[in-house]
């Protein structure tokens, strides 16, 4: 029987607005972006100070209108004025069996949908990354890579699914059918549909999730790698500290060393449109439950 997971609040409750919360044992990453001091993250991110990121792509702006802005006085935006990439990373060494990460993310009030939003979670070996194009389009083998991503499926022609879309898990894990990484619904709908098969008795259908655009969201993703030669690894999504979805029973990895190491914003945009904005504040990882942010001021 597989343990339950939470819900509600985590490691967050404890730290009102989060201050002080990269100091909890558990926590290995925080950032509300009100350090940085430029208006971009730029491509090497420790060249800039108070910029937490690692390496950046594309153009992460640094905003301070209130009304973009989830807590404090900054937060970071992407627009998408042509086709590509947006990215940020963080990474650690050499990883985590199980890895968090908590963000609160908002969609432009007409955001029409893109081909990838959201947060990702990646294990890479060395030299293996989002950036170089060693992960994407590439069949994890169980030693290069694994990765998960809270997503949304865009509307297509002829849909009636407004945006920016169901949520879903854009996977990459060991049993994936094509080049491209699955997507996973939490109703149990396996995109391509040979792997409906993957999470057995032990899957438990939840309703679709289509968020209202112009509001913030806590998204909270959990990536627990697999133990070498068995099949119970696992990935969940929690929205708003209620479990979105839960997947169980898969198979990421061959090898111990190979470990959750990246937390990554990561927007990509293939059918540019307008309005294909959206912003990003406070984002916390950790080994742990995170949960919502506590108010301010709160005890």
């Amino acid at each position: 029987m597989l343990p339950d997971l939470p819900e509600g609040n985590g490691i967050a409750a404890k730290y009102p607005g989060d201050r002080g919360i990269e100091r909890d044992p558990a926590v290995v990453f925080a950032d509300g972006f009100e350090e940085v001091e430029g208006t971009a993250l730029t491509r090497l991110g420790k060249d800039e100070k108070g910029n937490r990121w690692d390496t950046s792509a594309g153009k992460v702006a640094i905003v301070t209108e209130p009304e973009h802005v989830h807590t404090g006085t900054k937060a970071a935006q992407v627009t998408h004025e042509q086709v590509g990439s947006h990215t940020a990373v963080k990474q650690f060494k050499p990883g985590f069996d199980t890895l968090y990460v908590r963000y609160y993310m908002k969609y432009h009030p007409d955001f029409p949908g893109c081909h990838h939003t959201g947060m990702c979670i990646l294990a890479g070996a060395p030299g293996v990354t989002l950036a170089t194009g060693s992960a994407t389009g590439v069949i994890p083998d169980g030693r290069n890579h694994f990765e998960a991503l809270i997503d949304t499926w865009p509307p297509r022609r002829g849909s009636t699914t407004p945006p920016p879309g169901n949520i879903n898990i854009y996977c990459y894990h060991m049993d994936q059918v094509r080049i491209w990484g699955d997507e996973f619904f939490p109703t149990g709908e396996v995109m391509p549909e040979g792997n409906k098969w993957l999470f057995e008795k032990d899957f438990v259908p939840r309703p679709n999730l289509n968020l209202e655009r112009g509001q913030w969201y806590c998204y909270e993703l959990m990536v627990k790698a697999n133990t070498p030669g068995e099949r119970d690894g696992r990935v969940a999504f929690w929205v708003d500290g209620k479990l979105g979805g839960d997947f169980p029973n898969l198979r990421f990895r061959s090898v111990e060393d190979l470990k959750p190491n990246h937390v990554i914003i990561v927007t990509y945009s293939s059918n540019v449109q307008p309005n294909q904005t959206l912003w990003y504040d406070d984002i916390v990882a950790a080994t742990s439950y995170i949960g919502p942010q506590a108010p301010a001021g709160s005890k």
